[in-house]
């Protein structure tokens, strides 16, 4: 299944070097999760949490289908568009 997949800010470097403005489509196994999703993007290893953490102790927005979600257990629908946003810093 196709999954359109929009990265903000540092989250960005987890995604193909062919993406375009932060943005990509992913193709997953029917079935696929949210945990899935962050786990095939590498997301996990490179920032240190494990899929379920990145809502809770990450602190991360994740939304589907412009609606929030925070269970990482989602399934996943063919032309679901996941956003993940961490959280916002500045100075």
């Amino acid at each position: 299944m196709n999954i359109q997949v929009q990265l903000f800010s540092i989250l960005r470097d987890s995604l193909p070097p062919d993406a375009q403005r932060g943005r990509t489509t992913v193709i997953l196994a029917g079935g696929a999760t949210l945990a899935d999703l962050i786990t095939h993007l590498g997301i996990d290893q490179r920032f240190g949490f494990a899929p379920e953490e990145i809502t809770t102790k990450a602190g991360w927005q994740v939304m589907v289908s412009d609606k929030f979600e925070r269970d990482m257990g989602r399934v996943l629908q063919d032309g679901d568009e996941v956003k993940i946003l961490p959280p916002i810093s500045g100075g």
